[in-house]
C-alpha cells in the first residue's frame, strides 16, 4: 500500500498511510482521561471516529500521485478534486460502521473543508474560491456533509431544528451537546498530536480548542517535537507515556517523472516500524 504523509529524513522519504496515522489517533485517544481529563463517551462510537477519521484515504493511497516538484503528495499538499472524495468515502464508511461515529467524522471533515478555503496560520490543504468551479464544488460538499449531519442527529436523537426534538428536556438536551463537542475537539487534539509524530515536524505548535470536560471552559495543548518524540503540555492521558509503533515505507528521495513511476517503486520500498515516545512537556 502506499501512503501519503510524507516525512524527509537525511536524502529519504518515509511515507505513512493517512488511515495508519488515524488508527495512531485512536491509540491515543484509547488513553484519555485522567484526574483533569474525561473519557470520551459513549467510549466505543467515539473511539470509532477517531479510528475512522481518515477512512477514506485507501482511494488516494492505493494509487499515489506526486506533487508539482515530482515528490509524492503530502496530505498538507492535496488539491480539491482529490480532497473531497476522500473525505466524502471516510464520512460515508464510519457512518455505515456506527452513526454517532459518523457523526464525528462528518464534522471533522466539515471543519477540514473550512480550513482549506480559509486563511490560517497553520500547515493544510489550500483551496482557492476565487475559481468558480472550485468554489462550487467545496459548497456542494459542504452542504451534504450539513445534509448528513442532521440525517445523523435525527437518527441519534440530538438535537436538530425540528420541534419534535423540543420534548427533550434542555438539560439533557444540553448534556448531549457538551458531550458531541468534548468529543469532536479531542477528534481534533489526537489527530494533531498524530501528525505531529507522523509528519516531517508538528504542522501545528498546539491544538485547537479541546475541553478538559464537557461543558468546561476550553484550553489548548502545546505540541512540540525532541528528536522523534512528542512532547505534550498539560498531559491529557492515563499513561506516563505513551510508546507508538507507525508503520513506514522508506524510499530514496528523489523526483518522479509521473504517477506510475512512484506507483512502481512504492511497493519496492523498505517496510519498517518507526517507535516514537509520547509524553509530558514542552520544548525548553
Amino acid at each position: 500500500m502506499a501512503r501519503v504523509i510524507r516525512r524527509e529524513v537525511q536524502g529519504e522519504y518515509l511515507l505513512i498511510a493517512q488511515h495508519d496515522h488515524a488508527l495512531i489517533a485512536g491509540e491515543l485517544a484509547e488513553h484519555l482521561g485522567n484526574t483533569e481529563f474525561a473519557r470520551p463517551e459513549p467510549r466505543e462510537s467515539a473511539l470509532k471516529g477517531v479510528r475512522l477519521h481518515d477512512c477514506g484515504w485507501p482511494l488516494h493511497d492505493n494509487q499515489p500521485t506526486i506533487n508539482k516538484d515530482g515528490k509524492p503528495l503530502d496530505v498538507f499538499e492535496t488539491p480539491r478534486e482529490i480532497a473531497l472524495p476522500v473525505w466524502t468515502a471516510s464520512a460515508d464508511k464510519a457512518a455505515s460502521i456506527d452513526p454517532y461515529a459518523g457523526l464525528l467524522v462528518s464534522l471533522h471533515v466539515l471543519s477540514l473543508s473550512v480550513f482549506a478555503s480559509s486563511q490560517t496560520s497553520f500547515t493544510h490543504e489550500k483551496f482557492d474560491l476565487s475559481e468558480p468551479s472550485e468554489k462550487f464544488a467545496v459548497s456542494k460538499f459542504q452542504h451534504r456533509e450539513i445534509e448528513r449531519q442532521q440525517n445523523l442527529r435525527t437518527e441519534l436523537g440530538l438535537r436538530t431544528d425540528k420541534p419534535t426534538h423540543h420534548k427533550h428536556p434542555h438539560e439533557v438536551t444540553q448534556k448531549r451537546e457538551d458531550q458531541l463537542t468534548f468529543n469532536f475537539r479531542m477528534l481534533q487534539a489526537m489527530d494533531t498530536i498524530s501528525l505531529a509524530a507522523c509528519c516531517t515536524k508538528p504542522p501545528m505548535s498546539e491544538t485547537h480548542d479541546v475541553m478538559p470536560r464537557p461543558g468546561a471552559a476550553p484550553i489548548r495543548f502545546s505540541i512540540a517535537r525532541r528528536g522523534d518524540d512528542v512532547l505534550i503540555d498539560p498531559w491529557p492521558f492515563d499513561q506516563p507515556q505513551i510508546e507508538l509503533k507507525i508503520p513506514v515505507c522508506r524510499i530514496a528521495a528523489k523526483p518522479f517523472s509521473n504517477n506510475d513511476e512512484l506507483r512502481a517503486i512504492v511497493p519496492c520500498g523498505g517496510s519498517e516500524i518507526l517507535t516514537c515516545m509520547v509524553m509530558p512537556g514542552k520544548e525548553d
